[in-house]
């Protein structure tokens, strides 16, 4: 009879890197990156982004406004049963009936970040019906200003908030691994030489999307698929490109 323990799986131990860390690494100054930010306080969290917060980031430039079951009579499976349908045959139905399910919450934490959604003459959020929607859904800022002021109500939020360190004007290039665990990234400030390692308890990549990988788009050019790349390199399985 052996009494003597299992081996260990030195790939399943804690990496010495997250001695004293705290903090969770987020890459990308976008909508994306601010949110999580601020729905993570009061944990402790750095933002890493290569320009000033909100600069590069596609969510600016976004016009019309956010779709959300928050009108009288309306209901989230409603949303999700036009999405579906609008979809023709390609919508994921579990993930539209999550996201709709979760959009007027969604809606309520904007508005508590400072988001300036119009409002009616009763105070009451005005909205508007467009595209395959069977309902009035659709909250704005200005009739067609709703990205713009929502990024700027983010990155206010952001920076008062004292659990959240913001890194600007560094380049996100790797991710850095020990054994099965993310434990860091690969930063390259601007006009250094030299990279740094940043570590952190867990990485969040926020880098947008792929736009600029191709020769006419609308996105921005910092939306080339860099955040996919190194997730790729580390391991991770990547779907619906």
């Amino acid at each position: 009879m052996n009494d003597s323990p299992d081996p260990v799986d030195p790939d399943a131990l804690a990496p010495l890197s997250w001695a004293g860390v705290d903090d969770i690494v987020i890459v990308g100054g976008g909508l994306a990156g601010l949110f999580c930010a601020l729905k993570l306080s009061p944990r402790p969290v750095t933002i890493l982004s290569p320009t000033p917060l909100g600069d590069g980031a596609s969510s600016a430039w976004a016009q019309g406004g956010i779709a959300a079951a928050v009108g009288l009579g309306d209901s989230a499976e409603a949303h999700a049963l036009d999405t579906i349908a609008a979809g023709a045959g390609v919508v994921d139905e579990n993930v539209a009936r999550m996201m709709t399910a979760e959009a007027a919450d969604r809606v309520a934490d904007l508005l508590a970040y400072g988001a300036p959604f119009d409002r009616d003459l009763e105070g009451r959020l005005q909205l508007s019906r467009e595209a395959a929607h069977s309902e009035r859904r659709i909250v704005r800022v200005n009739g067609d200003l709703a990205g713009k002021a929502v990024m700027g109500a983010l990155i206010a939020a952001v920076r008062r908030t004292p659990s959240i360190r913001v890194l600007e004007g560094l380049t996100a290039e790797d991710l850095v691994t020990e054994g099965r665990f993310v434990v860091g990234v690969v930063a390259r400030p601007k006009g250094a030489a030299k990279p740094v390692r940043v570590i952190g308890r867990a990485v969040v990549l926020a880098t947008g999307g792929v736009g600029h990988l191709y020769a006419v788009t609308t996105n921005p050019q910092e939306a080339r698929g860099a955040g996919l790349a190194m997730a790729a390199r580390a391991g991770a399985t990547l779907a619906d490109l």
